[in-house]
C-alpha cells in the first residue's frame, strides 16, 4: 500500500522540553563582529530554538538502537520483524541504489543483492515500458527496515515530521544565551593544549521548548515505538544538541500529549467542528509492549 496516496490518519504528539542543564545547538558561525566562536542557532529575531532535524536525529538514533536490540533477541510485532539497517553505510542499508553492473537490465535475480536493489526493483515493477508505482512501492516497503519505513530513507519519504522547537518561556529567563569557555586537550598529556582556547554559546538551564511531532498514516504500534524514545526523554536520559558528554543538553520532557485524527472525523476536524481524539501515551506504550512476542534464546 502507498502510505501517501490518501489520508488514513494523523497523530499529533506535543510536549515541552525543560532543560536541566544548558543547551548547545550550534550554528556554523556568528554574524556579529565580536560573536562567539560557536554560537547557538537563532531565529532572525535572535531567539534560540532547536531545529526539528536535531530532534529527529536524536529520536531516530535511539529508536534504531532499540530496534536492533529487539531484532537480536527475536522480538516481533504480530509476526513482523522489527529491525534497523545502517542508513549511513551504503552496503549495510536495507535498500541499496545499485547491486552490480548488470542491474540496469535485470529481469529477475542478477546477483545476491538483487532483492534489495532499488534499480532492480524498478526493473521488476516495469510493465510495457511503464513503471507500476503500486508494485514498486509495495516491494520497496517490504524490503525497507522498520526505521526507514517510519523515518524515511533515500527512497521513501518520512512519515514523521518534527517541527522546530521554539523557546516557550523567554520572558522568565534572565538571559537568552550564555557564553562558556572551552579549551583543546592534548591527548598525550591529558591537559589543556597551548593556544587552543575557544568559547561557545549555550541556552541557559531552565529554558523550555515546545515540541510538536506529526505522524502521517501511522499505525498505533508505530506511535508506541516512537513513544519509547520520548519516554527516555521524559526520564531525562536522552540528551539533545552538542557537547552532551561534558554537561550541556540534558533535560526532561513534560506535558506529553498524544492526539489522533482518523479519516472518519477528518472533515469535521478540518472545518473546526471536531477536536482530535485524546490518546493515553502510557496505554499506547503498554499495548505495544504487550503485543510484542518472541524472546531471547535460552
Amino acid at each position: 500500500m502507498n502510505t501517501f496516496w490518501q489520508f488514513e490518519n494523523r497523530w499529533l504528539i506535543t510536549a515541552t522540553l525543560r532543560m536541566k542543564t544548558a543547551l548547545s545547538v550550534g550554528s556554523r558561525a556568528s554574524l556579529l563582529p565580536a560573536g562567539s566562536h560557536l554560537p547557538v542557532i537563532k531565529t532572525p529575531e535572535g531567539i534560540p530554538f532547536i531545529p526539528g532535524s536535531s530532534l529527529k536525529g536524536v529520536v531516530r538514533t535511539y529508536v534504531e538502537r532499540v530496534l536492533r536490540t529487539m531484532d537480536e533477541i527475536k522480538k516481533k510485532y504480530q509476526g513482523q520483524r522489527l529491525w534497523a539497517c545502517d542508513p549511513l553505510d551504503e552496503k549495510q542499508r536495507c535498500v541499496i541504489a545499485k547491486c552490480c553492473d548488470h542491474c540496469e537490465g535485470c529481469k529477475g535475480n542478477c546477483c545476491s543483492d538483487c532483492n534489495r536493489c532499488k534499480n532492480c526493483m524498478v526493473q521488476r515493477a516495469t510493465r510495457n515500458n511503464r513503471l507500476d508505482d503500486s508494485l514498486f512501492v509495495q516491494e520497496l516497503s517490504q524490503r525497507s527496515c522498520t526505521a526507514c519505513q517510519l523515518f524515511g530513507s533515500p527512497w521513501l519519504a518520512s512519515r514523521v515530521a518534527f517541527q522546530d522547537a521554539m523557546l516557550a518561556n523567554r520572558d522568565s529567563l534572565l538571559r537568552l544565551t550564555e557564553v562558556r569557555d572551552g579549551v583543546g586537550i592534548d591527548r598525550d598529556l591529558g591537559s589543556a593544549k597551548t593556544d587552543i582556547k575557544y568559547d561557545f554559546e549555550t541556552v541557559p538551564a531552565r529554558a523550555e521548548f515546545g515540541i510538536t511531532i506529526v505522524v502521517e498514516n501511522g499505525e498505533e504500534w508505530e506511535v508506541g515505538l516512537l513513544l519509547l524514545a520520548l519516554e527516555a526523554m521524559k526520564r531525562g536520559e536522552l540528551p539533545v544538541g552538542g557537547k552532551t558528554t561534558r554537561g550541556p543538553g540534558w533535560g526532561e520532557l513534560v506535558d506529553l500529549e498524544v492526539q489522533h485524527i482518523g479519516k472518519d472525523n477528518l472533515l469535521a476536524y478540518l472545518t473546526g467542528t471536531a477536536q482530535p481524539e485524546q490518546k493515553d501515551p502510557i496505554q499506547l506504550l503498554r499495548r505495544f509492549s504487550e503485543q510484542l512476542n518472541g524472546g531471547s534464546h535460552a
